[in-house]
């Protein structure tokens, strides 16, 4: 390699770096309020009172930027070993949701069979729309939080083998999302 390959290389490497400088800028940026926002969608009591929760949701976002380059870091490792691993379940859906508590529904109808009708289907709904929109909102913020870092770093997550992408969605949601709610959940 001659003096000016080596030169190349580094100002291919220095252009790579302020690249993926401005990409994490503009994805640690973004999260913070995209997440904020659909907080506030879901949870409109949290939205009347914007000047104790902006903040305090604001600084839970910013937590999350790490959450979510771990998980994708981690998925970089594995998509570089290459190899067989576990292939984890896809995230649940509302439509699997809804399967679910219709089975649900008729197991309960069949061991109380006394109670009837209007009664556990008062019971029934509550607890149905209560767990359809936890779930919603959970994945309202699994798709943000994908959608945010997809739009900076598309190019490098299709990279990924098609068993390391579901691996690293199912590791967003469950390291990510889902404990970003528990704590949304706790500031109230």
């Amino acid at each position: 390699m001659g003096l000016e390959d080596f030169y190349n290389l580094i100002r291919r490497q220095e252009e790579m770096e302020k690249l993926y400088a401005e990409r994490y800028e503009g994805f640690s940026r973004e999260l913070p309020s995209a997440l904020t926002s659909v907080v506030f969608d879901y949870w409109p009591e949290m939205a009347k009172n914007p000047a104790k929760y902006k903040p305090l949701l604001f600084d839970l976002g910013v937590k999350y930027i790490t959450n979510i380059w771990e998980e994708y870091n981690n998925c970089v490792s594995l998509n570089r070993r290459g190899g067989p691993m576990a292939d984890l379940h896809p995230v649940r859906t509302i439509e699997e949701f809804d399967i679910d508590f219709e089975k649900h529904c008729r197991e309960l109808k069949d061991i109380f069979p006394d109670a009837g009708d209007e009664f556990l289907d008062e019971i029934i709904r509550e607890d149905y729309e209560r767990e359809k929109k936890d779930l919603q909102f959970k994945l309202a913020v699994h798709e943000t939080m994908k959608a945010v870092f997809n739009k900076q770093y598309i190019d490098d997550v299709m990279e990924f083998e098609s068993h390391i992408l579901r691996h690293f969605e199912r590791g967003m949601y469950l390291m990510c999302a889902l404990q970003y709610v528990d704590e949304v959940y706790s500031l109230d």
